[in-house]
This record gives structure tokens, C-alpha cells and sequence, in this order.
């Protein structure tokens, strides 16, 4: 059955402090600050992942940051799920085994997005990976791609970055003239998380999701 009192959020980055303030690392960066404001501490039980767990009568949230570097994170779901006994799925119904023990719950998962502008957010209840490689490995593991993700971009707002030139591009800080944006991204995105945990996905997609445009892009 599903246990809609369950609220798993998969924020996505990779682990040590030398990636901290990488813009793929915008992930981390967005669930530390949702766990801040919720007065939530993280553990790592293991190797894969760090989780932190709030569960009271009226709701229980988890918060999960993978510890096996980006482009495994559908390795750190699923030891998650097989320590908490939760299944995470992806697939489009899920099914009613009449077993009231058992519970499954579809993740939100917050990441960066090269295709998006820097500054833009976009939450939608499901979709490919887009080719994000975090988000790829997920949807592999939970077997589909029937759950919402929160995308940030991290996308130059003048030109475009050649194909070869994009890891660096992502596994780099901020420039100084970015930091002051993706630090209020990072604000928005812990806003979105905040009023989707009480409203839902459909309310907060239509408040929180923005688009900004390139200098480059016309205005028609």
C-alpha cells in the first residue's frame, strides 16, 4: 500500500567537502537548508547514504543525501529502502498488496539541470532524466519515471557550453558574479519544498516555478 503520510526527498550531489559548492552539488545544497529550517540532523548509517528522519501523527518526512557519488545515486534509494522496509518506486500504479505493513512512496528528487538557465526552477510530477546522471540512476533503480523532481538550473545565461566542455562546467563553483543567484536559487528551492510538504505537488508547481531568460534569448 502506499503510505501517503511519507515524504521522501532525494536531494542529489556528490559527497566531501572539495564538491561543496559545485553547481551540480546544488542538490545538497537546497535539502542542508530544507533539514535547517526543519530542525532535522543528518546521520550516515552506512557507506551510501546520509538521511534525516522526522516522523510525528500527522506526517513523516525523510530527507536522503547519497554518499555514492552522483552518478550512483539509485544505489543509495535503494539501500535506503531496504534498511527503512519502504519501497520507492517509479512506476505508474502502484500496487495494493492488501499487506498493511507494507509501504511505498514515490521520492522527490531535487537536482541541478545544465538545460535549464541558471536562476530557473522547474517542478514536474514526472519525466526523463533529461541527462542527469544522478536522476538517470534513479529512475533506473526505482523502475520508471512516475515521480516529481525538482530541477534547478545551472545553465550560463550568456552563450552556450560545447558538449565536451560540460563536466568541468558542472563540477566547478559558482563564478562570483553567480553566487548571489544561486544562493537565492537555493532559497527559492527550500520555499518550493517547504510549501509542497503542505499544499502538494499541483499548488506548488503553479506558485514556485519560474524560468529565467538567457540574455541571449529573444523576447518575442
Amino acid at each position: 500500500m502506499r503510505d501517503s503520510s511519507l515524504k521522501l526527498i532525494v536531494g542529489l550531489g556528490n559527497p566531501g567537502e572539495s564538491y561543496r559548492l559545485h553547481r551540480h552539488n546544488l542538490g545538497f545544497r537546497v535539502i542542508d537548508e530544507l533539514a535547517r529550517r526543519l530542525d532535522m540532523t543528518f546521520r550516515a548509517p552506512g557507506p551510501s547514504y546520509a538521511v534525516a528522519a522526522r516522523e510525528d501523527p500527522a506526517s513523516w518526512i525523510v530527507l536522503l543525501k547519497p554518499l555514492t557519488y552522483m552518478n550512483l545515486s539509485g544505489q543509495a534509494v535503494a539501500a535506503w529502502s531496504g534498511d527503512a522496509g519502504v519501497a520507492v518506486t517509479g512506476i505508474p500504479e502502484i500496487p495494493d498488496t492488501g499487506d498493511m505493513d507494507s509501504k511505498a512512496v514515490r521520492p522527490l528528487v531535487v537536482c541541478d539541470d545544465l538545460s535549464l538557465p541558471l536562476g530557473s526552477v522547474r517542478l514536474r510530477p514526472r519525466g526523463s532524466s533529461g541527462g542527469q546522471n544522478g536522476l538517470g540512476s534513479v529512475i533506473d533503480h526505482v523502475e520508471g519515471e512516475d515521480f516529481p523532481r525538482l530541477r534547478l538550473g545551472i545553465a550560463p545565461l550568456e552563450g552556450n557550453i560545447d558538449p565536451e566542455a560540460w563536466p568541468d562546467h558542472v563540477l566547478a563553483d559558482f563564478d562570483p558574479e553567480e553566487t548571489a543567484t544561486a544562493a537565492d536559487l537555493v532559497k527559492h528551492a527550500a520555499d518550493t519544498l517547504e510549501f509542497w510538504l503542505e499544499h502538494g505537488l499541483e499548488p506548488t508547481i503553479s506558485r514556485f516555478n519560474r524560468r529565467v531568460r538567457p540574455e541571449t534569448e529573444e523576447v518575442e
